[in-house]
């Protein structure tokens, strides 16, 4: 019998395990040690820096010498800011009748010659509103060189007589300027303590009647609750504590009808609405009835 040869068995060949990703499987070496070690050293010495700045920064902050800096640094911007031809050479102004120009000049402050850029208009026009004349103000940078300043003046409405001193206010009881007894002899003079900012309200109802407006001689507080109204003529007007307004156009309209404050009185008495009365100089019956206020 023919031998059968013997198949040869092919051995297994172990297979290898598959390769890690070469960073996981290479273990550090001594150049990587010492890079860890040296980014350690540069992040503690970063935090170092920032610690040892902040306690500079505080320092100098209680000292006063961040705040000189930084005036140094601004006084540098704002000779930058002159050199690129951004200063500020000519002042303008529109709506000055009263006020006085010098006065807005000296509000504003030495401003000619700095820098535009860094002009603090806000700051301007808060200063500007504190002259006595001005009721408002805008101020605003004309680039490359201008400031201008325009302004919205009061109008007088009544000198206000305090401690034998006469102030001329306007409709809000503002304070414009202190008078001379000659100047101003047209308007109302008011009398009475805590008047002016109280007499608002009666001065701006007068504002809208012309004709009973210039036959006011003076309006006196009367127990800093409500107002008497004297006209040129010598007759007292008792206004009533509230309703001010309705009772001045009453009472113009009273005037324009029958001529009322023509008469020779003494008084009118508005302080009731259900009960207006007059009485005439020299007069011995009662008071005598007016129409209701309507």
């Amino acid at each position: 019998m023919p031998k059968v040869k013997g198949s040869k068995v092919k051995k297994k060949t172990a297979r290898k395990p598959a390769r890690r990703k070469a960073a996981a499987k290479k273990a550090p070496g001594f150049f990587d040690r010492v890079g860890a070690v040296w980014t350690n050293m540069s992040r503690a010495a970063l935090a170092g820096s920032v610690l040892v700045a902040l306690m500079a920064l505080g320092f100098l902050w209680s000292g006063g010498y961040v705040g000189l800096f930084g005036e140094r640094l601004a006084r540098v911007a704002g000779l930058g800011a002159v050199n690129a031809g951004f200063e500020i050479r000519r002042i303008t102004a529109k709506g000055l009748t009263q006020t006085n120009e010098q006065d807005v000049l000296a509000a504003i402050g030495p401003v000619i010659g700095s820098s535009i850029l860094h002009f603090d208009a806000d700051q301007a026009r808060a200063a500007v509103e504190q002259l006595g004349w001005v009721r408002s103000a805008a101020v605003s940078r004309l680039l490359p060189d201008t400031v201008h300043v325009s302004v919205r003046e009061r109008a007088p409405a009544a000198v206000w007589q305090l401690s034998g001193a006469l102030h001329l206010i306007d409709d809000t009881g503002a304070v414009i300027r202190e008078v001379s007894a000659f100047e101003y002899a047209d308007l109302p003079l008011i009398v009475g303590a805590g008047a002016p900012g109280s007499a608002s309200e009666m001065l701006q109802a007068l504002q809208g009647q012309a004709a009973l407006r210039g036959r006011v001689s003076a309006l006196i507080r009367v127990s800093d609750r409500r107002w008497n109204l004297k006209t040129r003529d010598g007759v007292d007007v008792k206004f009533p504590e509230t309703g001010v307004a309705d009772a001045v156009r009453y009472l113009a309209r009273l005037q324009e009808e029958t001529s009322l404050l023509d008469e020779p009185l003494e008084y009118v008495d508005l302080r009731n609405p259900e009960n207006f009365v007059y009485r005439r100089k020299g007069a011995v019956e009662a008071d005598k009835p007016l129409g209701r206020l309507n």
